[in-house]
């Protein structure tokens, strides 16, 4: 299990530059300036392009999913669409990005996440892109965002496993922090 205690991710955070960081509601339409800013900020500190890519694919899986599966949610525009609130984070230091998100989750689904992000973390190369394959081929599962495949999505493109930390708020919610690395070169 690759678990990111908060204190850890902390010390971590504090020997690293941030390169971007937001809190606060994620709409379609904030994901859009969101990653405009990014793509900006990232082609004028970034040097490789496949690096851009990988921070990039990366931010907008985890901006999604606080967009769809955060707990904490508000009415957004005119229709009262419900959206996700969290904070996403980009920092460096030599020699990786990390890309951080964190969320409130319902302890309803806190099993379920944990058991999904320490399988992703148990397959190798290999082994996620067959599993990527087999979940992208399941029918949709009835009032689902997406066939599931976010997480699956981040380990493959960053390369690396998802570090997480999960603290607890009350009985029913918790905050999801998960951290993902990507190297520079």
């Amino acid at each position: 299990m690759r678990k990111l205690n908060i204190f850890e991710y902390y010390k971590q955070m504090s020997e690293k530059k941030i390169v971007f960081a937001y809190k606060g509601t994620i709409s379609q339409d904030v994901l859009v300036e969101l990653a405009e800013l990014i793509k900006d900020k990232l082609l004028f500190n970034i040097d490789h392009r496949k690096v851009i890519k990988k921070v990039f694919a990366v931010f907008i899986e985890l901006a999604q999913n606080i967009l769809h599966y955060s707990a904490e949610r508000v009415c957004y525009g005119p229709d009262d669409n419900k959206i996700g609130t969290g904070i996403i984070i980009i920092s460096e230091n030599n020699n990786v990005y990390t890309v951080t998100s964190g969320n409130s989750i319902d302890n309803s689904n806190l099993q379920i996440v944990v058991e999904r992000c320490n399988f992703i973390n148990s397959l190798n190369e290999d082994e996620l892109k067959k599993f990527y394959k087999e979940q992208r081929s399941l029918p949709l599962k009835e009032g689902a965002n997406g066939a599931g495949l976010g997480l699956i999505d981040i380990a493959r493109k960053s390369g690396n496993h998802l570090e997480f930390d999960i603290n607890s708020i009350d009985n029913q919610y918790s905050f999801f922090v998960l951290s993902v690395n990507i190297r520079k070169v």
